[in-house]
């Protein structure tokens, strides 16, 4: 396979840049979900088969060869929900520009005003804001919901008459992801006793992610903040506003500000991982696409025996049948390919000389398949001496 290398060119530099980048936004997207493992599987499989072609492993070669397609379907079928749902929520400015789906201020606005006005009606609710840490390995029965955070919709969504107001609703970036979703309870022993189920799942959830949740009791009509595992109540809209500004910075966001190097280096070592396995995914498709042509080569002949020269017209070129790379394939002309004839070993008059493999000489990652004819006949006679007629 080292032999591809010699055809690599500038385009190909770029596109195993481009996909390493790709590849890494997706794995930043995908690292908390059962999906990373499909698509670091996918991307292993060209080490796997360079090793079978290695080692020489024939029926390990033929099948990455034939069925790594039927692989990929078979991954992409088991795991089609959480891709659904992965795809469903990147942007592009997101994606390619690394920018965190942090919540604005109009939809904070937006939050502070629902929950307080939760709170005066008696509507208990759970709103969780989702941060970096992805919430779908610890919450289960929700709906997927994907709409805008507007204050009508927050509050329907919690009313008794709802079906989905006995979950929480999940919040990430500026849109509403999840409704009716079930958090993990909290099993601290320092909650106090009047707090609820509502309250040990609104607490439950911080405990385990980074994620922060608001919490709207419908009993005593008060709207407390959930984050880190601790919960404090919040007085009034403005309050509540300030705390959610307040929060950490991301580390993505803190990254904005930092040169180009500084991101660079960044996670370096995944990064650099991404690099060589996509370079082994680059060699394993140009690897596998073999193809086949046929060239009329020339022939030359060489060593001919002293006082003897080639008299007639001897055969010129023979037909021959290549096998490899269609990258390497495509880059073959005639005249890079000669089939050699010795003749040291020839004497006067007619011969009839084999022609083996060994006789034609072809680039790198080329293999003869077949040729023809498989003899040539020379015609030998007595070299002209210089000066006689």
């Amino acid at each position: 396979m080292k032999d591809l290398f010699y055809l690599f060119r500038w385009q190909d530099a770029l596109e195993i840049l481009v996909l390493t980048f790709v590849f890494y936004r997706l794995y930043l997207r995908l690292r908390t979900k059962k999906a990373f493992r499909m698509i670091f599987a996918i991307l292993a499989l060209p080490f796997f088969y360079l090793i079978a072609r290695w080692i020489d492993f024939p029926l390990s070669v033929w099948g990455f060869q034939n069925l790594w397609a039927v692989i990929l379907l078979f991954l992409v079928v088991i795991f089609q929900q959480e891709i659904r749902e992965v795809l469903g929520s990147i942007s592009l400015p997101s994606f390619f520009l690394g920018r965190s789906e942090k919540i604005t201020s109009e939809v904070s606005d937006r939050i502070a005003e629902s929950a307080f006005e939760m709170a005066r009606e008696g509507i208990g609710g759970l709103i969780v804001l989702q941060r970096e840490d992805d919430l779908d390995e610890f919450i289960h029965g929700q709906t997927f919901i994907d709409a805008e955070v507007n204050e009508t919709l927050l509050v329907s969504l919690f009313t008794p008459r709802s079906p989905l107001h006995d979950g929480a609703v999940i919040i990430r970036g500026n849109r509403i992801r999840y409704a009716g979703a079930l958090l993990p309870v909290s099993q601290s022993w320092g909650i106090p006793k009047e707090w609820g189920t509502r309250h040990r799942a609104g607490l439950g959830i911080t405990e385990g992610s980074d994620a922060v949740c608001i919490v709207i009791s419908e009993e005593r009509k008060e709207v407390l903040l959930a984050y880190g595992g601790k919960m404090e109540k919040k007085e009034n809209r403005e309050d509540l506003k300030r705390s959610l500004s307040g929060l950490p910075v991301l580390p993505e966001e803190r990254d904005q500000g930092k040169g180009w190097f500084a991101r660079l280096s960044y996670d370096l070592p995944v990064k650099v991982l991404f690099l060589v396995l996509v370079s082994l995914l680059w060699i394993f498709v140009i690897g596998i696409r073999q193809g086949e042509m046929n060239l009329n080569i020339p022939v030359e002949y060489y060593s001919p025996p002293r006082d003897l020269e080639i008299s007639g017209e001897p055969p010129s070129e023979i037909n021959v049948r290549l096998k490899g790379s269609q990258r390497l394939l495509s880059s073959v002309k005639s005249d890079h390919i000669r089939v050699r004839v010795d003749l040291s070993a020839a004497h006067r008059g007619t011969n009839q000389i084999p022609i083996s493999e060994a006789n034609i000489v072809t680039p790198a990652g080329i293999a003869v398949t077949h040729f023809y004819p498989q003899r040539v006949r020379i015609q030998l006679s007595p070299a002209s001496l210089p000066g006689k007629k």
